[in-house]
Order: C-alpha cells, then sequence, then structure tokens
C-alpha cells in the first residue's frame, strides 16, 4: 500500500468542530489507499483516547502540544502578535511556529519513502522543506485572508480594523505565494479560488472538492410547532461569536415572546454571548453529543457575515434532516438554492419572515428532504473521497 505524510493542525478527535470533521472524513476516506502517518497539535495533556481512536483508520500519530486558541491566553496571544509583527509572517502562522513539529516533520521525510504529503490547512504549509513541495498537495479549510479582509470591513473599533486589515494584506501575499509553491491545491469552493487567483497566483494547480459529511444519523423528533432554534459551532472562533451576538442583539427581541427557544451549542463561549443566557436562551457550552440537540431542536440558523471556505456545520444538519436557515456567506460554496434546501436571510427582517415561513408544514418537509438529497449527491463521503484520490493520484 501507498505510503502519505498527513500534517494537520488540530488533532482531528474528537469530531467537535467542522475542521476535525473534514479532516476526519479526508484520513478515513484515504486510508484505504494509503498507510497514513498524522503529525499534529492539542492544547490538550493527555490525548490517549483520541489518538487510540485516530488509529484505527490511520498508521503512525505524532502530537505535539501548543496552546492555539487565542482567547485562552492574552499573554500568549500578544507575544503571538509581537513575534508575528516582528518576523514579518502572518499571525495565523506564527502562532502555530513549533521546532518540535519541523523536526519530527523532516525526521519522518528523511526515514520514509513517501508517496505523497498531504498538508491540511494552510498553517502548517511552514513545515514542508522546500525540496519537497513538488510533492506536496495543500487542503485549504478557507481562503484564510478572505477572512480577516471580511472582519475588518465589519469592524467597528479602528484600532482593531487598522491592525486586521494589515494581516490581511500579509496573510493574503503569504497564502498566494504558497499556493503557487505546491503541486497541487485543494480549495473547497470557486468562490475561494475567484479570491485567491491573481498575478501571484494563477490557480492552475488548483481543484474544487467539498467538505464531507457521515450520512450516519436523521433526525427523528418532528415537533408540530417549531419553536426550538439551533445554532452549532465553536463559539472561539470569532465569526460565530460575531453571528450569535448580531442575531440575539438584532432579532431576537423580535420572536423572543412567541415562544421560541434558542439553544447555543459549542464549546468557549465568550462573556459577551454568556449575558444573554436566561430561560429561554441556552448556552450549552462544550458538548459530547451533538445529536441529542439535533433532536431537541426545530431548525437551525447560521447567521454568519465574516467567513471563507464552506460551513461544515451546515452540511451537517442537512444530512441529518435538520432545515437550516443561513445567510448568503453562511451558506458560501455550498451548492444550496434558497427555499428549496435551505432559506437564506441576511437582514433582520429576512431572518424574522423565514423563521415564520419554516412553521409552515409543507416548506419544513420540503427544505429538509431536499437537503438530505443534495448531501447524498454531493456532500457525502464516498462521493466526495473518490474525487480526492484521483487527485492525488495523478
Amino acid at each position: 500500500m501507498k505510503r502519505m505524510l498527513f500534517l494537520t493542525t488540530e488533532l482531528p478527535y474528537p469530531l467537535d468542530n467542522g475542521g476535525k470533521i473534514r479532516t476526519y472524513n479526508m484520513i478515513k476516506g484515504l486510508s484505504g489507499e494509503y498507510n497514513i502517518d498524522v503529525v499534529c497539535f492539542s492544547e490538550l495533556e493527555d490525548n490517549t483516547n483520541s489518538i487510540k481512536e485516530l488509529k484505527e483508520i490511520c498508521n503512525n500519530v505524532y502530537v505535539f502540544k501548543k496552546l492555539y486558541t487565542n482567547s485562552k491566553s492574552k499573554s500568549k496571544l500578544i507575544r503571538n502578535v509581537l513575534s508575528s509583527t516582528i518576523k514579518n509572517i502572518p499571525f495565523i502562522v506564527g502562532k502555530f511556529s513549533d521546532n518540535g513539529y519541523r523536526e519530527k516533520v523532516e525526521m519522518l521525510l528523511g526515514e520514509n519513502n513517501y508517496n505523497c504529503i498531504l498538508v491540511d490547512h494552510l498553517q502548517v504549509a511552514q513545515f514542508v522543506p522546500e525540496k519537497y513541495l513538488l510533492q506536496a498537495v495543500l487542503s485549504q479549510h478557507n481562503c484564510e485572508y478572505l477572512i480577516l479582509k471580511r472582519m475588518a470591513q465589519e469592524s467597528s473599533n479602528y484600532l482593531k480594523k487598522v491592525y486586521v486589515e494589515y494581516e490581511s494584506r500579509k496573510l493574503e501575499k503569504y497564502e498566494k505565494k504558497m499556493c503557487s509553491q505546491f503541486k497541487k491545491v485543494v480549495l473547497l469552493s470557486e468562490e475561494d479560488k475567484k479570491f485567491l487567483i491573481g498575478k501571484e497566483y494563477n490557480g492552475e494547480n488548483s481543484f474544487i472538492l467539498p467538505i464531507s459529511v457521515e450520512m450516519n444519523f436523521k433526525k427523528k423528533n418532528i415537533n408540530s410547532e417549531k419553536k426550538n432554534i439551533l445554532f452549532l459551532g465553536t463559539m472561539s472562533w470569532l465569526p460565530n461569536e460575531q453571528g450569535v451576538l448580531w442575531f440575539l442583539e438584532n432579532v431576537w427581541h423580535h420572536i423572543k415572546n412567541y415562544g421560541y427557544k434558542l439553544y447555543i451549542v459549542g464549546k468557549n463561549p465568550s462573556d459577551s454571548i454568556k449575558k444573554f443566557e436566561d430561560s429561554n436562551v441556552v448556552i450549552t457550552g462544550y458538548v459530547d453529543d451533538i445529536n441529542e440537540y439535533i433532536e431537541l431542536c426545530d431548525f437551525s440558523i447560521v447567521p454568519l457575515f465574516i467567513g471563507g471556505g464552506m460551513r461544515v456545520k451546515i452540511l451537517e444538519c442537512m444530512a441529518k434532516n435538520m432545515p437550516i436557515i443561513s445567510t448568503t456567506i453562511g451558506a458560501e460554496g455550498i451548492e444550496a438554492v434558497d427555499d428549496n434546501n435551505i432559506l437564506i436571510a441576511d437582514t433582520v427582517d429576512e431572518f424574522i419572515n423565514k423563521i415564520k415561513k419554516i412553521q409552515d408544514e409543507n416548506i419544513y418537509n420540503k427544505i429538509r428532504q431536499s437537503a438530505t438529497k443534495l448531501i447524498e449527491e454531493k456532500y457525502s463521503i464516498s462521493a466526495v473521497n473518490n474525487q480526492l484520490i484521483n487527485i492525488l493520484s495523478e
């Protein structure tokens, strides 16, 4: 069997965020063709159970301890900002810099004859020695600079806006340079490709490959009244926090007195989110099993105004028979059609109207059934991974 070195940011188990789900499903889909060695980071001291689970689908797993979540340590955040500024490298790249990780990659490349190196996330592209780039594939989870560019546009804080714009320009230059150096680049959507192509990167080595999701769970509990609303996502990711706050501050007070209940499910909610918690706003933090909330809730909202790539949680909810109300940016990259297999809302009035619309039983059933069919045809693991294997074997 062929061999692959797979480099990624965080240990892709447990499957508690969209990035991990995409990474895990990619490894799972490739495991029939490759013996895979994984190198990654973790913020935890003990990863025994996660490594054991991951080794069911790969060969070796090498984990390096690193604190990379910005909200967990302000002193670490400040050091990373200063270091990346002095070194003139993008912040999101600099915060993953690690000599141990680099040395392990170089050792593995020296000791093994890999058929392919797959770099999962731009942030770990820095660890591939230049002489190996022509046998390496970069798998992008987002157009990274686009997230910062949109974040700067949305920011009302002048100093933050200036800094994020500066980081966006620095990251754009770095991202396009790295894409041009790899043998192949896997992108999630045509939207990401459009924003990456320019004089620094012509896109000739790029391939579009969407996220794949499991279809092993279907929502069974269908309530006659569609009153329980779900937001699902890691709350330490700024676009998620910003989107939830927008919904709570602008939409929620228009509907909360009509019997609606909002469940915000995801790890690391900020104090800004927690202050809204009451009998009708449930903030769970990290949960072991999201399917409990898929069954409990009636539909999911994705009020994102910053982002890039593709939202795994939309695909996951679609696969599980849960209808989605999303902004245009939230649904970006997904071949979903408004009023067919998703509901699109970009303003306060549009969100209110779509929430009212989904109370209709016929519309509710049409949206969720059409969404599940879309996943089966376009985003199931079997549909996506056959494309990936073909890309890697060419």
